[in-house]
């Protein structure tokens, strides 16, 4: 308990001095501009909370020619904690939910790290999100998906929702594949067992699982 509590502490405190930096700094940019500061801003950041919580990230696969290209990058989907983890390696925006952006603390969270918001149950505006994410691609920032379209226990693959990658062909860029696999916690191999200590799925609250 009071581990968590020193961490919440620790998180809302960066919070807190994300979203005056963050603000400040890109009053007077535009779109693009903003794309490529808050990218490469919140990967920065990224990689200071995951370090002050514990985690070491090991990469495969990311090539130096890799770094120098923006791709949609499309991977799976466990728990919040894979938006730090991946964005401490790989500057990114994020696409998530409308809904993501409407819930509490979670969604100024997200609209102030320059999350591209789409609403993937309605038809009608799939031809918007994909402007969005086209635009955010051209500006030369990487832009990730989670195809699945929302977070899960991780011991199953849902259906993809594959409308949305059509914003890689728009923009002429690839698609770049990533896998986050979660190997241990608290020293213990990751299984179905302790599973749930990461993974953040369903109807979980988030101050709870935090």
């Amino acid at each position: 308990m009071i581990r968590g509590g020193v961490r919440a502490l620790d998180f809302l405190s960066r919070l807190a001095k994300y979203f005056a930096v963050t603000s400040l700094a890109t009053s007077k940019m535009d779109e693009g501009e903003k794309n490529r500061y808050l990218s490469n801003h919140v990967s920065k950041e990224s990689a200071k909370l995951i370090k002050s919580f514990g985690f070491e990230v090991k990469v495969f696969g990311l090539t130096e020619e890799m770094k120098t290209k923006n791709f949609l990058t499309v991977g799976n989907h466990m728990s919040y904690m894979d938006v730090f983890l991946l964005a401490s390696v790989h500057p990114t925006l994020f696409v998530t939910s409308v809904d993501m952006g409407e819930t509490p603390v979670l969604g100024q969270v997200t609209r102030q790290a320059g999350c591209i918001f789409v609403e993937r149950r309605n038809r009608t505006t799939i031809e918007k999100d994909v402007m969005q994410m086209t635009q955010a691609l051209k500006s030369g920032t990487n832009v990730t998906i989670y195809p699945e379209g929302t977070s899960t226990d991780g011991l199953r693959i849902l259906p993809f929702k594959k409308a949305l990658l059509t914003a890689a062909i728009e923009a002429g860029v690839d698609i770049l594949p990533v896998v986050l696999k979660y190997v241990e916690i608290d020293g213990e191999p990751f299984s179905r067992a302790n599973h749930k200590k990461i993974a953040w799925y369903g109807d979980m609250g988030f101050a709870p699982h935090f």
